[in-house]
């Protein structure tokens, strides 16, 4: 016989239909009354969502510390992609992208993903959004002034079927925390790799980057001035009799000394992405930066051009010679008195 909803299932899809109906009063133009009653409906759906991942994430000793910095991110990201695609102006919309991505990795930095959180910055408020800026440049999109004024001419400032994406989106994102719930409260996490797995790829990591097994052992030895390899061969590391990591080290007038690592705790989350990013995935790191530099090249080349489009207009509007090579005529100029320049 199937289960009845839980009463937090229920509260899950009621906010699901308040952030729904918020979303769309915001998205279509509309009187002021009617988008100030969709901004309430919309809070209490932020709201409940928000009291529910406060219940579900707390654990017997209650809410973590960090449940209010979390809360004042999610709260800021949620609001600045709101305006990010309510907003008629492009250009404001860009800079409540970056709040997005500011608060977003704020997000991760609060799960220890520096990596994850810096990358973040560095791709989307980065390269994303200056290319955005230069479509922007290179779209024409009129004088400021009218600039988020709605008009039947304005077809690409109003969303053409916002109800299909609002409810499609809103649709997945409860059934995603649904899942994630549960019946009985949140899913366990994933389980860990095994400790012989995890051990292995440390290792390994170790072994390729001697600096950092220098690092570890000044931890136990401070004089300790190189890392080197066991038996001329290629390992830093060396497991002991008793189970405990060993690295050979050139300490300061006493010539090689093994020293037995307290632990491997200085490769930290972010050092293992970056070893995997540079180790595993070389071709791939170095084709997106090239893919990166030519898209910019080419953004400030036909921005370069448009430019110059532009300042011919006016020059030949003004009489004067035209600055672009293709067009070397000269239009004629007339002199105070009517003197068109030609000797007679």
């Amino acid at each position: 016989m199937p289960q009845a909803p839980s009463f937090a299932s229920l509260t899950l899809y009621v906010a699901g239909v308040l952030c729904v109906l918020g979303l769309l009063g915001l998205m279509r133009p509309s009187r002021l009354t009617f988008r100030a009653g969709a901004t309430i409906l919309g809070l209490a759906g932020v709201g409940l969502l928000m009291a529910l991942a406060v219940q579900s994430g707390g654990g017997p000793d209650g809410p973590p510390a960090s449940a209010p910095l979390c809360i004042a991110f999610a709260t800021i990201a949620i609001a600045g992609a709101v305006r990010m695609i309510t907003h008629p102006r492009p250009v404001f919309a860009a800079l409540y992208f970056i709040l997005v991505v500011l608060s977003s990795a704020g997000l991760f930095l609060l799960m220890q993903a520096e990596f994850m959180a810096f990358a973040l910055i560095i791709v989307y408020a980065g390269a994303i959004l200056i290319t955005y800026m230069f479509v922007l440049m290179l779209a024409q999109q009129g004088p400021e002034e009218s600039v988020g004024r709605i008009s039947r001419d304005d077809y690409d400032r109003i969303p053409r079927e916002p109800a299909v994406a609002v409810i499609v989106g809103f649709f997945m994102l409860m059934v995603l925390s649904q899942t994630f719930l549960g019946p009985k409260g949140p899913m366990p996490n994933a389980a860990p790799k095994t400790l012989s797995t995890a051990e292995e790829e440390r290792v390994a990591a170790f072994n390729r980057s001697p600096r950092m097994v220098l690092e570890a052992a000044k931890l136990v030895q401070p004089k300790a001035i190189e890392a080197l390899a066991w038996d001329g061969g290629g390992d830093y590391l060396r497991r002991g009799d008793d189970g405990a990591y060993q690295a050979l080290v050139a300490v300061a007038d006493d010539g090689k000394q093994p020293v037995t690592l307290r632990d491997l705790s200085v490769l930290t989350n972010t050092r293992e992405v970056g070893f995997s990013l540079v180790a595993d995935f070389p071709v791939s790191l170095e084709l997106a930066g090239v893919i990166l530099l030519m898209a910019m090249f080419g953004a400030v080349v036909l921005a370069r051009k448009q430019i110059e489009l532009g300042e011919d207009e006016r020059r030949e509007a003004a009489g004067m010679r035209r600055l672009s090579p293709e067009d070397s005529t000269p239009p004629e100029a007339s002199g105070p008195s009517g003197w068109s320049g030609e000797k007679s």
